[in-house]
């Protein structure tokens, strides 16, 4: 219970979309996820979990596979055609092996087996946080800064003369700044 606990305080960070197309199941699910999600959004099938997403767009989506009018394995190719990033956990009973070979083939996240067993969605959702976690440090490793061309040659000459990188002429600049300003 305790490790619930302590991945809820990450979850409760992100949206989830259910798709589901059993109402009683996708109750259950917004349920659940609501005391674990800051915003739970839902749909009934995987058209319109589409349009959710395409509205919404949620951190995390947990979606059926057998589903009426666009199956999920259909709605996760299309999301995937979006965001090849966006984070997927297929929650279903469906034992058809092509099915099953097909959404490992577009990856996803994590696949849990209904009836939900409570050690099964705490790895899935350990796995979901890890995975955005990793996904945030990329993106701040990465910037771009748009200098006037003197300034730029007065630190490419600093950095050759402490033989380090304009990077870290530019990040000492930026905190020193940050610094004089802030106090």
């Amino acid at each position: 219970m305790q490790d619930l606990i302590q991945l809820s305080e990450e979850t409760k960070k992100l949206t989830i979309l259910i798709v589901e197309d059993r109402a009683d199941d996708n109750e259950q699910m917004k349920a659940l996820f609501s005391n674990l999600f800051k915003e739970v959004y839902t749909a009934r099938d995987g058209e319109e979990g589409l349009a959710v997403y395409k509205e919404k767009k949620p951190d995390v989506i947990a979606t059926d596979l057998i589903m009426p009018n666009m199956d999920g394995l259909d709605m996760i190719e299309a999301i995937k055609n979006i965001n090849q990033h966006q984070l997927i956990v297929v929650v279903s009973a469906s034992d058809d092996i092509e099915k099953i070979s097909k959404t490992v083939a577009l990856n996803v996240t994590s696949f849990i087996y209904k009836p939900i067993e409570t050690q099964k969605l705490i790895d899935a959702l350990s796995s979901v946080v890890s995975k955005i976690k990793k996904q945030k440090t990329i993106e701040t490793k990465a910037f771009t800064v748009t200098i006037p061309l003197d300034m730029y040659e007065e630190i490419d000459q600093a950095a050759k003369a402490e033989s380090i990188s304009k990077n870290a002429i530019i990040i000492r600049l930026v905190k020193k700044y940050l610094e004089d300003e802030i106090g």
